[in-house]
């Protein structure tokens, strides 16, 4: 392990991770883990970049040294991001699952119990397959979720990162809000939000914000896509800011004119919704009752829209394609984990009312000792007319 002082994390914050990491790979008598989850890579070693197209991994044996095996271009962010000290690259024309074969039997893991994360999205069956084929004296096993169960309670560190995450969010939002009014074209929108957040500080995002407006509103993950807004309209606002791969993401909702009541009596609920939740959430408490409260709230609703999805997530670090951690816990029907001091959460009760709006007014939060707290404190919740 190289000693630096010029990483994301201080080398105590990494030593942690890796200690808490293990401590877990100890508990189920593992000799080394293969992580190939971008976000997993990061958590553990500051190391990132988008060229995750291309296989790339961390091996951490239980004891030893750990080392890398990435694409030979990547190995500039091994050497300058990372305090890994042992690389292992392969050119474009060499095979990557062979390059990890020699590098796991120089590092003396030929016949090791081995985990390796089955359900990444960055670890194809084809490479799994061929890893397997390769190591045959070694025992292989599923270790999907070994990194992430650390990654859901948030270090201090973290969460002061998640703050300044946050200050770019809003700022961003606000752009877009300001800069909403009819005759002019979602991408206008957009390119304001894009470069307020960004003057603000945030680095790229795993998502690009969402900006849709009309009937777009109500449509699953729509954004920006030249439509020009019209007088009456609602337009949708979703940002998510970064500061070093942390986000924090808030949804708003903007009219062009007078609020319908459609979208009056969405915003009562959605705010009940939030209000409810905010106020229950702390240690102790399950994702599901906290699910359960907001849907009430929402059902409440009399002019036939819908929240199809869950009423929040676990948010920190993220890559493309998502920016949210809800396949590590989310607040959704049935989940019985119970809520811990320093998760970090966006919670989104929202509304799809089909053909006038999609309605959102989010908050992340952190949960804390004996409660939970915004990291949007000041910024209005509300559905804004212009």
């Amino acid at each position: 392990m190289r000693r630096r002082d010029d990483l994301v994390f201080s080398m105590a914050e990494y030593e942690r991770r890796l200690g808490n990491l293990r401590a877990e790979m100890e508990r189920r008598a593992l000799d080394a883990v293969i992580i190939t989850t971008p976000e997993n890579l990061f958590y553990l070693t500051g190391y990132q970049t988008p060229g995750y197209y291309y296989f790339q991994c961390l091996v951490v044996p239980l004891e030893g040294e750990a080392f890398m095996v990435t694409r030979l271009l990547e190995d500039s962010n091994v050497q300058t991001r990372t305090w890994v000290e042992y690389s292992r690259p392969y050119a474009d024309t060499d095979s990557p699952i062979g390059s990890l074969h020699m590098a796991m039997s120089e590092f003396g893991l030929s016949r090791a119990r081995i985990g390796y994360e089955k359900s990444s999205y960055f670890f194809r069956a084809g490479e799994q397959e061929q890893l397997i084929f390769a190591m045959e004296e070694a025992h292989l096993q599923d270790c999907t979720g070994i990194v992430e169960s650390l990654r859901l309670i948030k270090s201090p560190d973290e969460i002061a990162m998640m703050r300044e995450a946050g200050k770019t969010t809003m700022a961003g939002m606000q752009a877009g809000i300001d800069a909403t009014r009819a005759g002019i074209s979602e991408n206008d929108i957009a390119a304001e939000i894009h470069y307020a957040m960004i003057k603000a500080g945030s680095h790229y995002p795993a998502i690009s914000p969402f900006v849709a407006s009309g009937w777009r509103c109500a449509v699953g993950h729509a954004t920006w896509e030249d439509r020009i807004i019209q007088d009456g309209e609602c337009v949708f606002l979703e940002v998510g800011g970064c500061r070093n791969r942390y986000h924090a993401p808030m949804m708003r909702t903007v009219v062009c004119g007078e609020i319908r009541d459609e979208v009056a009596e969405a915003e009562e609920v959605i705010n009940e919704a939030v209000a409810v939740a905010r106020a229950e959430m702390r240690p102790g408490i399950t994702a599901g009752d906290i699910d359960h409260m907001c849907r009430q709230y929402l059902a409440r609703y009399s002019k036939g829209g819908t929240q199809s999805t869950r009423s929040g997530y676990s948010v920190g670090i993220a890559f493309a394609p998502d920016w949210g951690e809800g396949h590590i816990l989310s607040i959704q029907p049935d989940e019985h984990r119970y809520l811990e001091e320093n998760m970090t959460f966006h919670l989104i009760p929202w509304l799809q009312v089909p053909g006038i709006a999609g309605v959102g007014i989010s908050e992340t939060v952190l949960v804390t000792k004996d409660g939970c707290e915004t990291l949007f404190d000041g910024f209005d919740r509300k559905v804004i007319s212009k």
